[in-house]
């Protein structure tokens, strides 16, 4: 694995691996990585000829934990390792991308419309448990007009259920127990669609009847259906899979799980 720093060293490894009609996976990352961005590399190495994980925090803050991180992608099967610079990831910018009505999101949206533009992958991945990060780099590569398909990867699971990451590490034994009731539920959709449950509006009450069971610390925002392709919502669960999507928060951290259902 090749350790890069700069945005023109880049784009000179993803143009030489498409000069060979080389297939480009990203795999997007903030740094300190574990089994789950692990899971999603291999997944990348499987489906495409070159593997490039980034590490950029859209602060410009610099990453720790170099070597850790350096062993994990290598392992795991990344090719290209980028690490940039701690700052700007394009100094000098002039444009900030402000997502419609999310305007607290523009650093995250900026970041990722910036590698998308400076990588050209044929395929970004992110994790089941980051929905909201793949919809936004979808929307960023639709709008911008870039031919990358993105795609959601399984990401190993805690006994409890949570997938390993670092916002459910750094919860406490109470609010563990909380938030593995957003898994349960999706484990209730699941099951119910095994036992033939069709109405995707009972289906979403079931998973909210489950939610409410939970500690105190668990508080629901929403459990949503939409199209695991297009992330559009839908309201009916015909022969295509659909993508459920639970949002919470556990003691004011932000939780986002998701599961793919297809009919039995």
């Amino acid at each position: 694995m090749r350790v890069i720093v700069t945005a023109e060293e880049v784009r000179h490894q993803v143009a030489v691996a498409h000069g060979r009609g080389d297939r480009v996976g990203l795999v997007p990352t903030r740094g300190e990585l574990h089994d789950g961005h692990a899971a999603i590399l291999r997944v990348a190495h499987a489906q495409c000829d070159l593997v490039l994980c980034t590490i950029v925090r859209p602060d410009g803050s610099p990453a720790f934990h170099e070597r850790a991180d350096e062993a994990v992608a290598r392992d795991a099967g990344a090719h290209l390792l980028w690490r940039p610079m701690p700052g700007p990831l394009v100094p000098g910018a002039r444009i900030q991308v402000v997502p419609v009505g999310r305007p607290e999101l523009a650093p995250l949206a900026t970041a990722a419309a910036q590698q998308l533009g400076i990588v050209r992958p044929d395929v970004v991945y992110t994790g089941e448990e980051h929905f909201d990060h793949a919809r936004l780099l979808r929307d960023v590569a639709r709008d911008l007009l870039l031919s990358v398909e993105v795609r959601m990867v399984d990401t190993p699971r805690a006994p409890d259920g949570l997938p390993v990451g670092l916002a459910t590490r750094a919860l406490g034994d109470v609010s563990r127990e909380a938030a593995s009731f957003v898994p349960r539920a999706l484990d209730a959709i699941s099951d119910s669609v095994a036992a033939g449950e069709r109405s995707l509006f009972r289906l979403r009450a079931r998973a909210e009847a489950r939610l409410a069971d939970a500690p105190a610390a668990l508080s629901i925002e929403d459990v949503s259906t939409v199209d695991p392709d297009t992330f559009e919502p839908v309201d009916m669960f015909g022969d295509a899979p659909v993508l459920f999507v639970v949002r919470a928060l556990v003691d004011g951290v932000s939780l986002v799980d998701s599961r793919i259902i297809t009919r039995a």
